[in-house]
Order: C-alpha cells, then sequence, then structure tokens
C-alpha cells in the first residue's frame, strides 16, 4: 500500500473520486481511505469530495449486494 501522496488540491477532489470503489473483494474503499490505498494526495480534498466518495461507494455497494 503506497500511502498518502503530498498536497495537491486542484487534483486531489478528482482523484478521491476516480479511485472511490472495490480494492479486493467486497472491500470497498471511500473519502479518505482512497488516498493511503492509492497514493493519491490526502491533503486537499474538502467535504465534497469526501461526502461525494461515500455516498458513490454506498451506491457501489448497494449495486453490488443486487447482483448477489
Amino acid at each position: 500500500m503506497p500511502g498518502n501522496g503530498a498536497m495537491w488540491v486542484s487534483r486531489s477532489e478528482q482523484e478521491v473520486m476516480d479511485h472511490t470503489g472495490e480494492v479486493y473483494p467486497n472491500c470497498f474503499v471511500v473519502g479518505l481511505a482512497v488516498a493511503a490505498v492509492h497514493g493519491t494526495p490526502r491533503m486537499g480534498p474538502a467535504f465534497g469530495s469526501m461526502l461525494l466518495s461515500g455516498r458513490y461507494g454506498a451506491e457501489l455497494i448497494k449495486k453490488k449486494l443486487k447482483h448477489e
């Protein structure tokens, strides 16, 4: 696991959203966990991307559960 990247405000918000999802069977990462797992910039994402990442992650989990 690469750990968090350095501060990069202009990139970090989108990176959190781009990498939100399943990283291992039935293991999903959202919010700041995305930065730890994928090495994206941790410093910079504000509450907007944290909330959106959580909501998107919940939608992905819900979709997966419906197909099982």
